[in-house]
């Protein structure tokens, strides 16, 4: 089951990247270090604004990003403009930390399957600032193109972004609701063979310590002390299918010991239920109580009361999925009840 959920996220999330990997195919990384005209690394942030159009019919309108830049790194994603229609071109506003307009460029990015610096790009700057690529010079580079741009810029706008974003949610919607399905309609299921309720044979005398299970564990050994859970290791040793409490925790005649445990083997198939509140009234004097299934086998059956496992047939009774307590273990106001079992 586990690993069914881990599959199903993997395949999630690989779809998610390969939707976006065909994204960033038509975009070209801008990767540089900017720095002031004195050397020092530029902090602040950098406004893209696309001016012209994205279609070839001139149907498309601006295009708008930013980037933080951080002691000088600069890294960004654009859409090429050598490949739309003429005209087409970036604005680029540098903003120091103080919000001050540092200097302007303009930009033509070619399309590229590897990063490019901004010296590759640039077409004109003014007010000097300078970057890894080379530096920038002051006064009065000019752009040409498509006018001012209009804001906020729909999604439509934006050539193939439309496209690629649905293609994005039609995958990430797909893989969810078949996670969703397999989460809600199809309860983990199992033909492991498990021995449920075993009392472990030896003398309960208070000085014997040996016992034995019928079968050998394994994995998942319970091992109950008066419906207290007993700590491997520290209360008891398991070996093959001997048993062996540890001198604090030697059994008296009066105590009773419960096993379950998983064995080698197929059983018949079964899903499991944990942690179930069953239906019913705590208030001291019901004590009847309802499963939301039926427990199959019976003794499969884990009834805790406070964290306390209750003793089938002698602390309730189970017929079907309903649960009846005993006078002496009914449920009062502020007792926890909780079931687990296979059906």
């Amino acid at each position: 089951m586990v690993k069914t959920r881990q599959l199903l996220w993997i395949s999630l999330i690989c779809s998610i990247l390969a939707v976006q990997a065909v994204l960033a195919q038509s975009l070209t990384q801008i990767q540089d270090t900017v720095t002031n005209p004195d050397g020092t690394p530029f902090n602040g942030t950098v406004v893209i604004t696309w001016n012209g159009f994205t279609g070839s019919n001139n149907s498309g309108a601006p295009l708008s990003t930013s980037a933080r830049v951080y002691n000088g790194a600069l890294s960004v994603l654009l859409v090429p403009t050598t490949t739309a229609s003429a005209g087409s071109f970036y604005q680029v506003v540098y903003y120091n930390s103080s919000g001050v307009i540092a200097w302007t460029e303009t930009w033509q990015v070619p399309p590229s399957s590897t990063p490019l610096t901004i010296s590759a790009v640039r077409t004109s700057s003014t007010s000097g600032g300078s970057t890894g690529g080379g530096t920038t010079t002051g006064g009065g580079g000019t752009t040409t193109g498509g006018g001012g741009i209009t804001l906020p810029i729909s999604m439509s706008q934006v050539t193939g972004l439309s496209s690629t974003l649905a293609a994005l949610n039609s995958a990430i919607a797909t893989l969810s609701a078949q996670l969703t399905n397999f989460m809600s309609s199809t309860t983990p299921t199992t033909n492991a063979a498990f021995v449920d309720a075993e009392t472990p044979a030896g003398t309960m005398n208070g000085t014997n310590s040996a016992f034995t299970v019928s079968k050998t564990p394994l994995n998942g050994f319970a091992l109950f002390r008066n419906g207290l859970l007993q700590s491997p290791g520290v209360d008891y040793t398991i070996s093959g299918t001997g048993v062996t409490f540890l001198p604090n925790s030697v059994p008296k005649s009066t105590d009773i010991l419960s096993a379950f445990y998983r064995i080698s083997g197929i059983g018949p198939t079964a899903r499991f239920v944990d942690a179930e509140t069953p239906g019913g009234t705590i208030d001291g004097t019901n004590v009847t109580f309802t499963l939301a299934n039926t427990p199959n086998p019976a003794l499969s059956l884990k009834l805790f009361k406070n964290g306390i496992l209750m003793t089938q047939n002698t602390d309730y009774s189970l017929n079907g999925s309903t649960v009846v307590f005993t006078a002496n273990a009914m449920p009062v106001p502020g007792d926890s009840v909780v079931a687990a079992y296979r059906y």
